[in-house]
């Protein structure tokens, strides 16, 4: 056994703002009912100097579709020759020539406000902060957002945009600051329905339908519409009628995606709105709503917070580490299928779905019997399964259990590990995790207590939907299980290569699992109170300026049993390997690589790999037949369907990659992780790859990863193979050694407190505006800044000595990492920064192959082989939400765990 390794728990609580309405439970906001047959669909061009100002835009404007004029709007401060470019090109292809503010007032306003029309584009929060006057902070629902004048008049609205994710953001019209309901219909309480607007970002409806991140380029491709996107090396350079063309293009091309996608929608046949659309998870609550189904805190808005305190508790997301680290190891990689709607077909979950409410039962002494009495071969049957609808309390004493905590001082950030645990302060979990903690140790945890729920009368409003209209996928909620219903839906689309099937997949995965742990977070300008209920079951008052909202569907016990029985698939699947005389690789969520002994041949090997696979078949509740753990495509070799021995090299969590090995005993990648690499901007493109690394045998976008990054691991394998896995060469690309770039946006009010320095002073046109975009360079630090490099004066300490800092770069928007460290300025001082103050790519990534796995012994930096679960024992517990670090007496943010500016952040939770 490891030596104990005392530290804090960090264990989830719920809060909640004292007498507020679950939004489950609130009415329908009083809103126009649907957008009138105008369209207006634009775009803009703009400086490629860190403001990114307006130069040119074109907009389309559609009635019904048919387009009815097109208008080309400019910037006021055009130079003189660009002007005359513009107006040439305008007369020349008959289009309506206007500068920006009379574009804002005279069409925009007028058909996207006043016309209820609908208003589209590519990256439209972008294109809407070009157009704008002026931008501020907004409030109400929308705080944490920004604001948009496009009107020096208060019967003209602002526009609200608040970003959610790197693909979508909420958007609506303010109410203009002049009163519209008259006074005699206020006198009646009456109102007259303000008009929301109408926004439709196509990037964001593409990634909910497709289920892919898009590019307009990529978009255009995919959709395979008349017009693609056009190329042009014009961007900031003297107005051309090339570049004219090019702009205009992508207009045509974004109608032409949106009206593609929008019959995509269609065919779905649901009643909400395109507009509402914001995610996969919109969709599966779309369909949720389209069969009557009643969100819990809609049906039961009073159900007892006390019992979402201790489920919250208990919930811990998925599984996956690294058992065998930084060495190649012969595996065979097997993943379940559909991992989350199986064990909620096998738990029977989709009777709480359809419930109207739920009830919870002391249950302490049946479930330890139960506990007592399960075998593995128990768990063999789905009836077992049905029983797992129960959270219990125990003080463990060396059990196997999810941990949340701090495993290296060096480290701020909280990590989940499987682990050898010891408290003596009372803890929830899932009655899985403690079935998982008895499959790995053979010993019985001591319970506590236990609580059981079981599922309300079934609601009495369910309706049958067909999906996409079509008989032949049809779901009657009161008669099926929801779960399997899909899963057999896309099994019988995939038989017959019904392209449908990929849209089938993604209801499946959006109604499954997410949108029941939907937290909103909202951050106050100051702290109010809120009621916190943490696992004891207690009700407490605190003040926080972090606030969190459930989201429509939120079911918290859906999500706690969900992830805690996906973790027991994966204990279960590890004790098998075990029983096997086998260990394993790694596993992540839903996923497992056994690995190969030492001396046993590759038949062999096999023979008990199935052996594993083959016991998972009864559990499957499916009608295809087969196991529910299934071997991944990777396994077979890459032009026949045989298997061919699969090679693995894992750093830590979510760092693997997947290979053959050739006859000359080099790598052939066949599956690799972007993870800790994917915060990087590309140092070179795909058509300029490293000299030495062979073709991909495929897809790159199938493999995981892109060119770079497929380069990077085929060198790190490389040297793994050649025997020398802690020295990775990082010189084979000049690429390498320009500074490294990763991206800045502008995508929130904090975010955008960053350039506060270089927008003082300045007119908005010349600010950096947000959801401007920059790249980041990186200041050397340590030893890598032992050179000399400039240091500043932070003019933000005044009456004290002054401090010298190192300095902040930033650079505008270029990807050639050269190009933009020669344009690097601090952005505090606006002074030049060189590039030999910042980390080149080779720098950066020096370290990468040694990312720890240090939730685990034998898991730092330089250790090799078999990491072992250490001894976790409690020395206190500390409070988090599901999205704030910190809650509890205090009301104050833990300063180790604050919350942090970061590149592309965003909220896992998708607002409505």
């Amino acid at each position: 056994m490891s030596a104990p390794f005392n530290t804090d728990l960090y264990v989830r609580a719920y809060t909640e703002k004292p007498g507020s309405t679950p939004l489950a439970a609130k009415p329908a906001r009083k809103t126009l009912d649907e957008p009138s047959p105008w369209t207006i669909i634009f775009d803009t061009e703009t400086t490629t100097d860190a403001a990114q100002g307006l130069r040119i835009g074109f907009c389309q404007v559609r009635e019904h579709g048919k387009l009815v004029s097109e208008i080309l709007f400019h910037d006021p401060h055009l130079s003189k020759y660009d002007m005359r470019a513009v107006m040439a090109y305008a007369e020349a292809n008959g289009l309506t020539l206007v500068a920006v503010d009379k574009f804002r007032c005279d069409i925009f306003l007028e058909i996207g406000y006043l016309g209820n029309g609908t208003i589209v584009g590519f990256n439209l929060p972008f294109d809407l902060s070009r157009i704008a006057s002026e931008q501020g902070q907004a409030r109400g629902n929308m705080r944490g957002g920004f604001t948009f004048g496009l009107s020096p008049w208060k019967s003209e609205p602002n526009i609200r945009v608040k970003h959610l994710s790197a693909s979508a953001a909420l958007m609506d019209f303010a109410k203009p600051g002049k009163q519209h309901t008259g006074k005699g219909m206020r006198n009646r309480e009456l109102e007259t329905p303000h008009n929301r607007g109408y926004f439709i970002d196509v990037k964001t409806i593409a990634m909910a339908l497709t289920s892919r991140k898009h590019s307009l380029k990529s978009l255009s491709a995919f959709l395979n519409v008349p017009t693609q996107k056009l190329e042009t090396e014009e961007h900031g350079g003297p107005i051309t009628d090339q570049y004219l063309d090019y702009a205009r293009a992508d207009v045509q091309a974004t109608w032409e995606c949106y009206d593609a996608l929008s019959a995509k929608y269609a065919s779905h046949g649901l009643k909400t709105p395109l507009q509402h659309i914001l995610s996969e998870a919109s969709i599966g609550k779309a369909y949720l709503k389209q069969m009557g189904v009643v969100p819990l805190l809609g049906c039961q808005p009073d159900t007892p917070r006390e019992g979402f305190g201790r489920i919250m508790s208990a919930y811990f997301g998925g599984r996956a580490e690294v058992r065998i680290r930084r060495q190649v190891s012969q595996g065979l990689y097997c993943d379940f299928k559909s991992m989350y709607p199986t064990v909620n077909a096998l738990m029977g979950l989709n009777s709480f779905v359809i419930a109207d409410g739920y009830s919870e039962r002391s249950t302490t002494e049946e479930t330890q019997a139960f506990l007592d009495d399960t075998t593995l071969a128990d768990l063999q049957g789905p009836t077992a399964w049905r029983k797992l609808h129960t959270l219990v309390s125990l003080c463990p004493d060396d059990d196997v259990l999810p941990v949340r905590t701090r495993y290296s001082e060096g480290r701020d950030n909280l990590t989940i590990g499987l682990n050898h645990l010891t408290s003596e302060t009372p803890l929830w979990y899932t009655l899985a995790d403690v079935l998982a903690s008895k499959m790995l140790t053979g010993k019985t945890p001591r319970i506590l207590e236990a609580i059981t729920f079981e599922p309300g009368p079934r609601q009495s409003d369910l309706k049958p939907i067909n999906l996409f209209g079509l008989e032949d996928y049809r779901i009657d909620p009161n008669t099926e299980d929801m779960f399997t219903r899909l899963v057999d839906m896309r099994d019988e689309a995939k038989a017959r290569h019904d392209p449908l099937q990929q849209q089938i997949k993604i209801i499946a995965n959006s109604t499954c699992y997410g949108i029941f742990v939907e937290i909103n977070r909202d951050d106050a300008s100051k702290p109010r109170p809120l009621d916190l209920f943490t696992a004891n079951g207690e009700k407490s008052s605190v003040t926080s300026a972090a606030l969190e909202e459930p989201g429509r569907y939120f079911h918290p016990l859906l999500a706690t049993l969900i992830t805690g029985a996906a973790r027991l698939m994966l204990a279960l699947s590890e004790r098998l390997a075990a029983d096997q005389g086998m260990d394993w690789t790694f596993c992540d969520t839903d996923s497992i690589a056994m690995a190969k002994p030492d001396g046993l041949s590759n038949d062999a090997f096999n023979a008990r790999c199935q052996a594993v696979i083959d016991w998972f078949e009864p559990l499957n509740p499916y009608r295809k037949p087969g196991s529910i753990l299934k071997i991944e495509d990777v396994n077979y070799s890459a032009t026949s369907k045989e298997l061919t021995p699969l090679y693995c090299f894992a750093i830590s969590a979510k760092r693997y990659a997947l290979f053959n090995i050739d006859k000359d005993g080099k790598p052939v990648i066949r599956k690799a992780s972007a993870h800790g690499l994917g915060a990087f901007m590309a140092p070179y493109g795909a058509d300029n790859p490293a000299k030495g690394v062979p073709e991909p045998v495929g897809p790159l976008g199938t493999m995981g990863i892109s060119r770079w990054q497929y380069d990077y691991w085929y060198k790190l394998i490389e040297a793994a193979l050649n025997g020398s896995p802690n020295k990775v060469p990082l010189d084979y690309h000049a690429g390498l050694s320009n500074p490294a770039l990763r991206r800045y946006g502008a995508t929130s009010p904090a975010l955008l407190r960053w350039m506060k320095c270089f927008n003082a002073g300045k007119a908005y046109p010349d600010q950096v505006k947000p959801f401007g975009f920059m790249v980041a360079p990186i200041a050397r630090t340590g030893a890598m800044a032992e050179m000399p490099t400039p240091e500043f004066v932070d003019p933000s300490k005044r009456g004290r000595p002054r401090k010298t800092v190192r300095p902040k770069p930033i650079s505008s928007f270029e990807r050639d990492g050269a190009l933009a460290g020669a344009m690097a300025f601090d952005r505090v001082s606006g002074e030049p920064v060189e590039p030999e103050a910042l980390k080149t790519y080779a720098e950066a990534l020096a370290l990468f192959h040694l990312s720890p796995e240090d939730k685990f012994e034998n898991g730092g930096p330089w250790d090799v082989g078999r990491t072992q679960r250490r001894h976790i024992v409690v020395s206190g517990i500390q409070l988090i939400g599901k999205e704030a670090n910190r809650v509890g007496p205090s009301g104050e943010p833990d300063p180790t765990i604050a919350a942090t500016a970061t590149f592309n952040t965003h909220n896992e939770g998708v607002a409505e």
